[in-house]
């Protein structure tokens, strides 16, 4: 005769199946959902998963900028996408994740060609959240001008001679994981780019951006940005360094 097994045993049996499967934790120690966790998880091409628990999230944190923003991460539709950035921008200006959508719109109108309303973004980043990391970023505005005599010359054709005091180049990625943008790096540098990774931080977030190509003149960088976003659907902006 079989015994059936004691409460005790498959109270036991249950914790170790619990405990051997893994998952995610909805929130962070402080109670609040893990974005930057999960906006890692995109990074390291996770993002079905965290796709599927998404409604989960704003049911149980309704309104939650940082869940918005998740959202609008994971929001195929650029247009879409925008809409639920300027919903962060508009009605949750104090938050911690307001410089982050108020960026991807500055990126959002740049790769649409709305360069005018991209620079009023970057403009606007730079005037709110002036300690913001995005902050760091130069935005192309104008052609570069003429600098003093000592400054090296970069000879364009034979005979003549133009002297320029900025160095435009496309950044074409922006991470939380340094390994995620080293990645980035090494796959431009397999294809004949020359790329770099520069890092900047502040109140506690750290993030890595890929620079590849260097340019003298704003209408090759423009025009390289566009040969990079076509070759690896990447989302690029023109920066200058």
């Amino acid at each position: 005769m079989k015994r059936s097994p004691s409460r005790l045993a498959v109270a036991a049996a249950s914790l170790i199946v619990a405990l051997a499967t893994p998952s995610f934790s909805q929130t962070s120690q402080s109670g609040q959902p893990d974005i930057q966790r999960r906006l890692e998880l995109i990074e390291k091409g996770q993002g079905d998963a965290v796709k599927a628990e998404l409604p989960t999230m704003m049911t149980k944190f309704q309104n939650h900028p940082g869940v918005l923003y998740l959202q609008g991460v994971l929001t195929t539709d650029g247009t879409e996408a925008a809409k639920i950035y300027h919903t962060i921008v508009d009605n949750f200006a104090q938050s911690e994740w307001a410089d982050d959508a108020l960026f991807k719109l500055y990126q959002y109108y740049y790769s649409i060609g709305l360069y005018k309303t991209a620079d009023q973004k970057m403009e606007q980043l730079k005037r709110d959240y002036p300690y913001s990391t995005y902050a760091a970023d130069q935005p192309v505005v104008e052609e570069p001008k003429a600098v003093p005599q000592e400054t090296p010359a970069v000879v364009t054709q034979p005979g003549k001679t133009e002297k320029f005091s900025v160095i435009y180049t496309v950044q074409a990625g922006t991470f939380s994981v340094l390994q995620n943008a080293e990645e980035l790096k090494a796959r431009f540098e397999r294809d004949g780019y020359s790329s770099s990774i520069f890092t900047i931080g502040n109140n506690g977030k750290k993030f890595h951006k890929v620079w590849v190509g260097e340019f003298h003149k704003q209408e090759d960088a423009k025009r390289f940005s566009g040969e990079i976003k076509k070759k690896y659907n990447l989302d690029t902006i023109v920066v200058t360094r």
